[in-house]
């Protein structure tokens, strides 16, 4: 399964060619003005006052950026990262040039041994060569992770449908879940999770998402117990912490609250993303 982070509304925490961003706001309601260094499907990097900041997507609620000039790829390779092969390959086979695709994704593997997205899409490759999927299925699927990718949610839920009628593989009801809940449709997203969830019993994924999700419609109870469900398949997902400890907060259960949240900035540093614990810490510090 291809991983994919959700934009959310919790506590405020925080594709490519360099833009100015004449203003980032987040979903806190902070707002910035700078130079984007570096964007992926994660994250991106802004230089705020001579300083590098990151910032996750999924926590920002808009980017109004002009472009310098027109944007292009760099051409010397070792600039490329594996974010940018990945684009590069799924935008290869988007348009049906899968052994160029599989040389893209090869040379991303060759920069990220571990990249997770480059090995799933590189499955994908490897089946159609083997005869396992259909041409049909893989172009959908390209087509629509390419489009999800760029961020074009719309565009991708009609491949992803139409490839869940040729091959029922449960992981398009994921994708049809990040793209729904992407466009704010959460009632949707959450149909769409629980059939994943149904077929893909240990992908904590699957479990935060559809716990945001109830976040997200205010069902509180929903989501304590579906961010539980996350937390007993990885007890290291920092992210699940946070959101749960917000949830009991809600609730009124503010012991537990402090207990998640605390435990949810351990975690984060202890991944070495310092960002995230310090924007806990400070909602934390908040409700003391």
């Amino acid at each position: 399964m291809i991983k994919y982070f959700l934009l959310q509304v919790i506590l405020g925490f925080c594709l490519p060619a360099l833009l100015f961003a004449e203003s980032v706001t987040l979903k806190s309601g902070k707002r910035m003005e700078g130079k984007i260094l570096e964007e992926t499907d994660q994250y991106i990097k802004i230089e705020v006052d001579g300083r590098a900041v990151y910032y996750e997507r999924r926590h920002i609620a808009n980017i109004e950026a002009i472009p310098q000039e027109t944007v292009t790829v760099p051409q010397d390779e070792a600039l490329l990262t594996d974010t940018d092969y990945l684009k590069e390959g799924l935008k290869y086979g988007a348009e049906a040039r899968f052994e160029e695709a599989e040389e893209a994704l090869k040379k991303g593997l060759a920069v990220k041994a571990d990249a997770h997205n480059l090995k799933e899409v590189l499955k994908l490759i490897n089946q159609l060569k083997s005869g396992s999927v259909k041409q049909a299925y893989a172009l959908h699927m390209f087509k629509g992770s390419n489009y999800l990718m760029n961020r074009q949610f719309e565009e991708a839920i009609p491949e992803f449908q139409t490839a869940l009628k040729i091959d029922p593989n449960p992981d398009l009801y994921y994708y049809l879940g990040v793209c729904s809940y992407s466009l704010e449709q959460y009632r949707q997203a959450i149909d769409y999770l629980e059939k994943a969830a149904a077929e893909i019993k240990d992908d904590n994924e699957i479990y935060y998402n559809l716990g945001i999700s109830h976040y997200a419609l205010r069902q509180y109870p929903q989501a304590v117990g579906y961010l539980k469900k996350a937390l007993e398949i990885d007890p290291q997902d920092a992210d699940s912490y946070g959101v749960l400890g917000t949830c009991h907060l809600i609730l009124g259960e503010r012991k537990s609250a402090k207990e998640e949240l605390s435990k949810s900035i351990e975690l984060f540093r202890k991944q070495g993303d310092y960002l995230k614990a310090s924007d806990v810490e400070t909602f934390l510090k908040q409700i003391n």
